[in-house]
């Protein structure tokens, strides 16, 4: 007689499942998106900037703070929690050089649970997107993604920050906007 239960030879596929869920899952909850796939554009690009900081690197922007004392200790309050910096921005001299799957691919990660989509301007040339991941009372990730036909650009930002230091970051390193080609570049002044 066969007694087995049938929680027990469910079991393995249970833990099949989970197994090969789990991670996915656990991935869909970071703000960290895999930009790799757009390194291979470098070789076609005029122009890239790639910017790769994990945790550690992020603190050597602390030195590069240009602010009065006040500012200053703020900053250096949001770069200490900060997970990562990552940029992926090329130019290249002619149309069709990136294809609309490699921008794809970096989408389908920001459908995933925990994304939101802020803002969304799309033309026959390209278009821009905004992406946040709200966690409790904070942003724990940030994402930008710009394109037109002869550029590219993909930004994003991991850790705990809030409006205000977010909007601390963009000025004092323009980390959280495009500008065209020049990624982490200042805008010219038009007064």
């Amino acid at each position: 007689m066969n007694t087995k239960s049938v929680t027990t030879s469910c079991s393995p596929a249970l833990l099949a499942l989970l197994l090969f869920c789990g991670p996915a899952v656990a991935r869909a909850q970071d703000a960290r998106l895999r930009l790799d796939h757009l390194d291979r554009l470098s070789a076609r690009a005029t122009e890239s900037v790639e910017i790769t900081m994990n945790d550690v690197q992020v603190q050597f922007l602390r030195k590069l703070v240009s602010l009065s004392e006040p500012d200053q200790s703020k900053l250096k309050g949001l770069l200490s929690k900060l997970k990562g910096v990552y940029v992926r921005g090329y130019e290249f001299a002619r149309d069709g050089e990136y294809s609309d799957g490699d921008i794809e691919e970096v989408r389908a990660q920001l459908r995933s649970p925990g994304w939101e989509r802020i803002v969304e301007v799309r033309n026959r040339n390209g278009g821009d997107e905004v992406f946040f991941m709200p966690r409790d009372d904070e942003i724990a990730g940030f994402a930008a993604i710009s394109t037109e036909p002869r550029k590219v650009c993909v930004i994003n930002i991991v850790g705990p920050m809030d409006l205000d230091e977010m909007a601390q970051l963009d000025r004092e390193f323009h980390l959280t906007r495009c500008d065209g080609s020049n990624v982490g570049g200042r805008r010219r002044n038009t007064r």
